[in-house]
């Protein structure tokens, strides 16, 4: 059974849509350390370039192939398709009970996508690697722990920034389904997907333009509502993208203000989170671990 779910997940995950490309994922993670270091421990700062680096890496793994257990794997954790269940706000922090409710709800488990994990997950993991820094025995230990936040932060940035991109959150991933209604026409253009994150973010969006819509980090009150907001604002963004894409707003060769100024609004919120979930777990990793006495 697990080897027929493996081979239907190669079949109808988009395996070659990378949100944002190289230069956003890359920008993402870039201006949100600009705009967080302060408020983060001093390594952040001085690990930047690794932090940068490891914006892209959960799409380097694609490398290995489409075959790769490794790919097959992770290759869910880029996308939700809204479509399939409804409304992002109700779905609930553990992945594996969500999994249940979808099998019995009857939608197929390979489709649906776990980008609201991925981020919650890595969340969780720099928490416990700040943990670990702050509270290491041996200088072995904390350098350690320092690699591993390092490490995480770095991949955390690449699940915030796909979901800031509309299409990662729909079944519309890549230019209208010929199998689902279209009353106002949008487009199916197949290579939509990479010319509006990839070609037209190297064409027009610059990294400065950007910095100045992100807002400083602040300490998110519910890590999970958080982020469910996050996503569904980006699943919202979808039909005024396709609106925009009509009229020509994407075409890398002629840019044109508004369709730059979408996306470097989706870039910037996406920093934005980005640094807030940074700065969250840094101050989160100071506190008490909220059920350390639970029983195991």
């Amino acid at each position: 059974m697990r080897s027929l779910t493996a081979c239907v997940l190669l079949l109808v995950i988009p395996i070659s849509a990378a949100a944002w490309g190289e230069k956003g994922h890359l920008m993402i993670n870039r201006l949100a350390i600009e705009v967080a270091s302060s408020k983060l421990p001093e390594f952040m700062n001085t690990a930047r370039g690794q932090i940068i680096y490891n914006a892209y890496e959960p799409d380097r793994w694609r490398e290995e192939g489409r075959t790769s257990p490794m790919n097959i794997a992770q290759a869910a954790d880029h996308f939700f398709d809204s479509e399939y269940w409804g409304a992002i706000s109700t779905i609930e922090p553990d992945r594996y009970s969500f999994m249940n409710k979808v099998a019995a709800k009857n939608i197929d488990l390979v489709k649906i996508g776990y980008l609201p994990y991925a981020i919650l997950e890595n969340y969780g993991k720099l928490v416990n690697a700040f943990r670990f820094w702050r509270n290491a025995k041996t200088p072995q230990d904390r350098e350690s722990a320092r690699s591993n936040a390092v490490y995480v932060a770095g991949v955390l940035g690449h699940y915030v920034g796909d979901g800031s991109q509309p299409m990662h959150m729909s079944i519309q991933y890549n230019g209208w389904l010929d199998t689902t209604p279209n009353p106002k026409n949008y487009t199916k253009d197949r290579t939509l997907h990479s010319r509006y994150e990839a070609a037209y973010v190297n064409a027009a969006v610059e990294a400065a333009v950007v910095r100045r819509k992100i807002q400083p980090p602040h300490r998110l009150n519910n890590v999970w509502d958080s982020i469910k907001q996050h996503l569904t604002q980006a699943f919202a963004d979808l039909e005024p993208m396709y609106e925009l894409e009509k009229t020509g707003e994407f075409n890398p060769e002629q840019p044109r203000m508004k369709g730059t100024d979408f996306i470097v609004t989706e870039l910037a919120r996406a920093a934005t989170m980005l640094s807030n979930l940074w700065y969250t777990a840094w101050v989160e990793s100071g506190e008490p671990v909220a059920d350390q006495n639970a029983k195991e």
